[in-house]
């Protein structure tokens, strides 16, 4: 039932296929646009997911109906994830932090969700077509040379991160329907202004209180802890002043990357392979155009949208302007604002009656007259002709060879991973001749946890063999592991560094400190509460309060929302209590570096009316995708409900 609600809601948004093509040309330069070069900065990102038989079997992390997410396509994803962390976070990164058990779930549950998103979009009958991701893609500046979608550009930058055009559009276009599912939803959702009203009287919502500050610092000096207490509190603690077991092991491994080096294609071969997929590399004629959409309403029957619509028509071809007319009278919300401009258009982007219309016309100016689709009736302007365009040989040389080389290196890399396979199997004690029958060099890595490390030790698969009984503690060589797609590893312990107590003299300063905090803050904590009692029960004012305690007092001070030198959790706290009623109301709450003895003393909510047209549109805006996001939450678990989803938790 609930599908069935989300698709007809999807299935009436006005003029669907024109907004969500605006919705996706509006985001190029934002977030898609973030996103695509993210791809491009991490080399290792993406890897095919299409499967094939080889050797040793990929085996599932997690099944999604009849799909699955291969342990080598979590991996592959979780590093990219930790990847784009470390390039944002810089020396704030955590490596041990974001690679706990508890991180790998939370990751492995959004690519779930994406699945189940994905195969949601293709019931639906969404996609992203050919012209709408070239349109999209033309427009990242980093493919553009003089303000111009370059074909060298892209292909030197794909090269440059190990891809192909098919192989990177195709990831793409998985990516942006999941992406995009939420705006299509919010397309639909109604925000009444009501709702907007209601919503600003919420967020501009303002506080009027006295505050007496009680900082935690001063009391840290009237904290004594002996020798006695420390050794009490490390011997009740010792689990937390060990040290962290590590191991670190040797290593060979099979990677098709490191094999395409030595694999070449004279310039015959290479010419036959282009002549042979010619039409690869034929891109199909575009259009761009603009257009005026008329909907039939409660207010216009079809004879006077049809009437309007050869109105407008007539008014063009007497010289008015086209874009004009678009913004005062077309009902489509994602082109109208722009003059009607719908982009860069090319068969099988638009419904029939549309294109026909579209491609009947043959000169740029050219105004069609008015015909009727499934959306109301239309005036389309054809913009631009861009003609069928071809690359030459020289413009594909290099990707014929870069498929070629990918394809030849991942035929000897299941040859060699057949071999490692058998060659393990017979001697499993020592690396040295695996590595001198397939001429590979061993590796080693350093001491890592069982949390991870770096390289190799990223790989879950490879830290959980590092750490099994069959290396650990027999010595052996492990099973071969899948990092990824076409890269494999066999490893064996070099170094055991077991968990030991670290001696109290080390952690005793660690401790002290500990136990000062924690008795400072109970101190500062205490004395806000003994003032508040004192201004409760007794009378006393704040003020007065202040001057004999020698402590900050502000005074008539007027908080808002975003107020956010008080810090968050003040602002939290102080936003959740009552309105006081006749009389003020005294509370104590942490704020900063300690604590607040806090005189509530009014609510005032906001005045709709102050707001201006902008920050209406926006509370309007967030209305509208927080609904949607509770709706595509709510389309989460009716599909986790209706689909069997499995998880193997000893593979993560």
């Amino acid at each position: 039932m609930f599908q069935s609600c989300i698709l007809d809601r999807l299935l009436s948004t006005k003029g669907f296929r024109y907004t969500m093509l605006q919705a996706i040309r509006e985001r190029v330069t934002g977030v898609v646009a973030i996103f695509i070069l993210g791809l491009l900065a991490v080399p290792f990102l993406f890897f095919g997911v299409e499967s094939y038989i080889r050797a040793v079997p990929q085996d599932a992390v997690a099944t999604v109906g009849d799909a699955e997410i291969s342990t080598s396509e979590f991996q592959t994803s979780f590093a990219r994830y930790r990847a784009e962390l470390r390039q944002q976070q810089g020396d704030a990164y955590d490596e041990i932090a974001t690679n706990q058990p508890v991180v790998r779930r939370q990751h492995l549950e959004s690519l779930i969700d994406e699945l189940l998103l994905r195969q949601h979009a293709q019931e639906l009958g969404l996609t992203i077509s050919p012209g709408m991701l070239r349109d999209l893609i033309s427009q990242i500046p980093a493919f553009q040379h003089d303000g111009r979608f370059d074909p060298q550009l892209y292909q030197q930058a794909l090269r440059a991160s190990g891809r192909t055009p098919r192989g990177f559009e195709r990831e793409l276009r998985d990516d942006l329907m999941v992406r995009l599912l939420p705006t299509t939803v919010s397309f639909s959702t109604i925000v009444t202004e009501a709702e907007i009203d209601r919503m600003l009287r919420l967020e501009n919502e303002t506080r009027r209180l006295s505050l007496l500050e009680i900082p935690i610092a001063p009391f840290r000096d009237e904290v004594e802890v002996d020798d006695e207490r420390i050794r009490e509190y490390f011997e009740a603690n010792t689990d937390d002043f060990l040290t962290t077991e590590e191991v670190s092991i040797r290593y060979i491994e099979l990677d098709a990357t490191e094999m395409t080096a030595d694999l070449e294609l004279s310039e015959e071969e290479l010419r036959q392979r282009y002549e042979a997929a010619s039409q690869r590399y034929l891109t199909p004629e575009n259009r761009r155009a603009s257009h005026i959409l008329i909907e039939t309403n409660a207010e216009r029957d079809q004879d006077q949208a049809r009437a309007l619509a050869r109105q407008l028509y007539e008014r063009v071809l007497d010289g008015e302007s086209f874009s004009e007319l678009a913004r005062e009278y077309s009902d489509d919300p994602g082109s109208a604002d722009e003059g009607g401009d719908l982009g860069w258009i090319e068969a099988g982007d638009m419904v029939e009656e549309f294109e026909d219309a579209l491609f009947d016309l043959t000169v740029s100016g050219e105004v069609s007259e008015p015909v009727r689709s499934q959306f109301g009736w239309h005036v389309i302007r054809l913009e631009e002709i861009r003609p069928p365009e071809g690359m030459s040989f020289e413009q594909a040389r290099d990707e014929i060879l870069a498929e070629y080389r990918e394809r030849e290196a991942e035929e000897l890399y299941i040859e060699m991973s057949e071999r490692l396979v058998d060659l393990v199997f017979a001697d499993d004690s020592t690396l040295a001749p695996l590595a001198d029958e397939l001429g590979l060099e061993i590796r080693q890595t350093g001491p890592f946890s069982r949390a991870g490390g770096e390289g190799v030790a990223e790989s879950r698969r490879v830290v959980e063999a590092a750490f099994s009984d069959m290396v650990l503690l027999d010595g052996t060589v492990s099973d071969p592991i899948e990092l990824d797609r076409n890269r494999m590893v066999v490893i064996q312990l070099d170094e055991h560094f077991p968990a030991e107590p670290r001696p109290l003299d080390e952690v005793a300063e660690d401790i002290r400190q500990r136990l000062i905090s924690a008795d400072a803050r109970s101190m500062a904590e205490a004395q806000a509460e003994s003032l508040r009692q004192q201004a409760v029960a007794e009378g006393v004012a704040l003020a007065e309060l202040a001057a004999d305690e020698d402590l900050e007092f502000s005074d008539n001070e007027t908080v808002g929302r975003f107020d956010f030198q008080h810090g968050p959790d003040f602002l939290n706290r102080l936003f959740r209590l009552p309105a006081p009623d006749s009389e003020a109301s005294y509370h104590v709450l942490p704020r900063n570096q300690g604590f607040a003895v806090v005189r509530l003393e009014q609510v005032e909510p906001g005045n709709p009316v102050l707001a201006s047209p902008q920050e209406r549109d926006l509370v309007s805006q967030q209305i509208r995708f927080a609904r949607a996001n509770a709706e595509l939450m709510g389309l989460l678990d009716y599909l986790r409900e209706n689909t069997r989803v499995r998880v193997v938790e000893e593979r993560l």
